[in-house]
């Protein structure tokens, strides 16, 4: 007897592939109907439709796909005296991925991830997907630790990089020491905004070697000409660009780790979405490193990134938070590649939350920062950094972003556009604006 039309396991008997301890077995279907039979209580419910990456058994029944499965397992559930919840605590959920993550290993685990996202749109479930991908995103971030028990991996101070914290620990200090100048910034309207935004994004992509003539990346950001053969590199200006003019987004700091951990990776997804070989909003698997300077470990990221935050969150005003958030960001490198954009966004949030002056830091001054941070990661010369990002406030609170043609003019005559070693040979330096 056919008892339901095209049936999908659901809740906790998609995930075992089978009827629950207590014989409960709860499915998805057209009609939503009960059915008890001999040692068995069918448990139905009204649902969506098969998906393409539901697999048919021979019997009819539908098997989710793990990412629907979980997606449906995210609506919380209460058992009764008649049966056993219908989904997933929290908890099974996390044992669940953990078990997945140790049979198909962080790659398996990230595709697993990619098609939440998807599946969730499918399924018109996009709450439960994101709060999925969280706990995905966590246990991918912690190596196999949850934020639940992240506390017990913090106290390990194996799983830390101690030489990273006398760094922070050595930065901190002299942040807390530092009286920066307060820099307000006035109401802008949204040109304003456009024009400097801009420029944040062109420069921030200077740094990395991404480089434009001002209207070719015009034309990239605003009629989305994309020049041939430069596809990736357009993307990358774009991606920065989207991040940075969100007038909205930049002015909310992050108020917990959690909340940290998600900006960086929302962040990183957008600068670097059209490399996907990069593993856009994925945190590193593997160890990375620059001129020969090994960043931190991956084992050890999640463990000093949290560390890191507590240093962070002691600290007071828009400019000590954003130079501590720059250089932990910069020094832990947590993604393949885009670190550094990503590090300068989470310094400018900070600075936009407290309605300070952003830091632009413009092709002249990018051998400048580049050698502060150098100073500071392998010196410990905090002043260096702190000294150069607030001549960089400085300059970029004095430029007026109103008029693209009187500010192109103004950068020029500021020597703002001039490579490091054009500069160098000519013994010029970055001028304020008169």
């Amino acid at each position: 007897m056919k008892l339901y039309d095209e049936p999908i396991l659901d809740g906790r008997t998609a995930l075992q592939h089978g009827p629950a301890n207590d014989g409960c077995i709860f499915l998805v279907t057209s009609k939503g109907r009960d059915t008890v039979l001999p040692g068995v209580t069918i448990y139905a419910r009204r649902g969506h439709a098969p998906l393409s990456g539901d697999s048919r058994t021979s019997n009819g029944v539908y098997i989710p796909s793990p990412a629907r499965a979980l997606i449906e397992n995210m609506v919380p559930s209460r058992a009764s005296s008649r049966r056993v919840a219908r989904t997933y605590s929290q908890d099974e959920i996390e044992v669940y991925l953990e078990s997945y993550l140790e049979r198909y290993g962080e790659g398996g685990l990230t595709r697993l991830r990619d098609q939440v996202r998807v599946v969730g749109q499918q399924l018109a479930m996009a709450e439960e997907a994101e709060k999925l991908d969280q706990i995905i995103g966590a246990l991918l971030v912690e190596n196999n630790v949850l934020p639940e028990v992240a506390g017990r991996t913090y106290r390990d101070k194996s799983r830390i990089d101690a030489d990273r914290l006398v760094l922070f620990e050595k930065l901190l200090k002299a942040l807390h020491e530092f009286i920066p100048a307060d820099r307000p910034v006035s109401p802008i309207d949204s040109a304003s905004n456009e024009l400097s935004a801009f420029y944040e994004a062109y420069f921030s992509n200077f740094i990395e070697g991404i480089k434009f003539d001002v209207e070719e990346a015009r034309d990239i950001v605003f009629a989305n000409k994309f020049p041939e053969g430069r596809q990736e590199d357009a993307q990358d200006l774009v991606g920065t660009w989207q991040v940075v003019s969100d007038t909205a987004g930049m002015s909310s700091h992050p108020a917990c780790f959690d909340a940290f951990l998600r900006q960086l990776r929302t962040d990183h997804a957008s600068v670097m979405q059209g490399r996907s070989g990069k593993n856009p909003g994925v945190f590193k698997a593997k160890a990375n490193m620059a001129g020969g300077y090994v960043f931190v470990a991956p084992e050890k990221m999640a463990a000093t990134l949290k560390e890191g935050f507590v240093m962070l969150d002691e600290l007071k005003g828009g400019f000590r938070r954003g130079v501590f958030a720059m250089f932990l960001i910069s020094e832990v490198h947590p993604f393949d590649d885009g670190n550094g954009r990503v590090a300068r966004i989470a310094m400018n949030r900070a600075l936009s939350a407290d309605n300070q002056a952003r830091i632009i830091i413009p092709a002249v001054s990018r051998d400048t920062y580049l050698a502060a941070l150098r100073s500071m990661s392998k010196m410990g010369n905090e002043t260096a950094v702190i000294r150069m990002l607030d001549f960089a406030q400085l300059w970029t609170s004095e430029v007026p972003w109103q008029d693209w043609s009187e500010t192109f003019r103004i950068l020029e005559a500021c020597n703002a556009f001039l490579e490091p070693d054009e500069v160098n040979e000519r013994y010029l330096r970055l001028e304020r604006p008169r």
